[in-house]
């Protein structure tokens, strides 16, 4: 009998091996070609999946974001009912902080995507960006005060989001940068005095 091909398990080894491409190499070394390689197939076999080079990054960003979406997922309910507020929100955020080798990997890839978007646009870039954002604004929700669903969320919330936002954005790239000033430990224990920080927004 023919051999059942699992097209979309082919599809993620080759997005596996575009990031150890880029962990490797860079955002410019990520090519059809030096994907291709590191997965040990032909070009036209990998084109067979990826028509384009634009369709492969924009696969592999797609693949990175699912993962540490899942990742998020994962923990809100395994800690959910264990941490108190504060710790679960600070816990969950994490996830996008490169504090071990995994996430420092993610890290790269998404310097990568920044600067495959400047070549052009990529589909899903902002997408992640606004997956990001909702995060911080169920957090900020959360801390201040408030219940249920955030919708037609107050003002004040959208701001410390946006403040939230660009603070782990920071810490981010210190962890990645200058891990030496700004190792893990320092990196938990900063961000948790900014979550600290948000002040009780809420009515009563």
């Amino acid at each position: 009998m023919p051999k059942v091909v699992d097209h979309e398990q082919r599809r993620l080894e080759l997005a596996e091996a575009a990031l150890r491409v880029v962990v490797r190499d860079g955002a410019a070394g990520a090519s059809v070609r030096t994907v291709a390689a590191e997965a040990g197939w032909s070009t036209g076999a990998l084109r067979y999946y990826f028509s384009t080079q634009r369709e492969l990054r924009e696969f592999v960003a797609a693949v990175v974001n699912e993962r540490v979406g899942q990742r998020i997922r994962e923990r809100l309910e395994a800690e959910r009912s264990r941490l108190p507020l504060l710790e679960l929100i600070a816990t969950l955020v994490e996830e996008l902080i490169p504090l071990d080798e995994p996430r420092r990997e993610e890290f790269l890839l998404w310097l990568a995507v920044t600067e495959w978007s400047r070549q052009e646009p990529l589909a899903g870039a902002e997408e992640a960006w606004d997956g990001q954002r909702r995060l911080y604004v169920e957090a900020v929700f959360a801390l201040a005060g408030f219940e249920g669903e955030p919708v037609d969320v107050d003002p004040r919330v959208e701001t410390w989001a946006e403040y939230l936002h660009v603070f782990v954005d920071g810490l981010a790239t210190q962890a990645m940068f200058v891990p030496g000033r700004m190792p893990p430990g320092r990196i938990r224990a900063v961000l948790r005095r900014f979550l600290a920080e948000v002040p009780r927004l809420a009515a009563g």
